[in-house]
């Protein structure tokens, strides 16, 4: 019996552990960005579905990063995140997650 409670503790917390991220080894705004992602992901782990999408963008498009704390090659990638948030805006739910990391060839969630 405790076997069995066990695993099904571990089991049911597996989702949550495997989303999570060390942004410690981060640095720049590979850094800023996974932070991001875990305060985002603490405000719409409780939304499920299409919802849970719409729920990150509009978390990613009222937390743009600031871009002019990055220095050189950084920058110039917060700038084109930051357009390719603008560009995408229309786009709803995971269709806005697609198009930014389409426009700029990387994940707005640091991964």
């Amino acid at each position: 019996m405790r076997g069995a409670l066990l695993a099904a503790f571990l089991l049911g917390s597996l989702p949550a552990a495997a989303h999570t991220s060390d942004c410690g080894g981060k640095s720049g705004i590979d850094k800023a960005r996974c932070e991001r992602h875990e305060t985002m992901y603490k405000k719409c782990v409780t939304v499920k579905g299409e919802e849970h999408f719409a729920c990150d963008r509009t978390y990613l498009l009222a937390n743009p990063l600031p871009c002019k704390e990055f220095p050189g090659n950084d920058a110039a990638r917060c700038t084109k995140e930051n357009e390719a948030f603008a560009a995408c805006e229309s786009n709803a739910g995971r269709a806005f997650m697609k198009c930014v990391r389409s426009t700029t060839g990387e994940s707005p969630m640091g991964h």
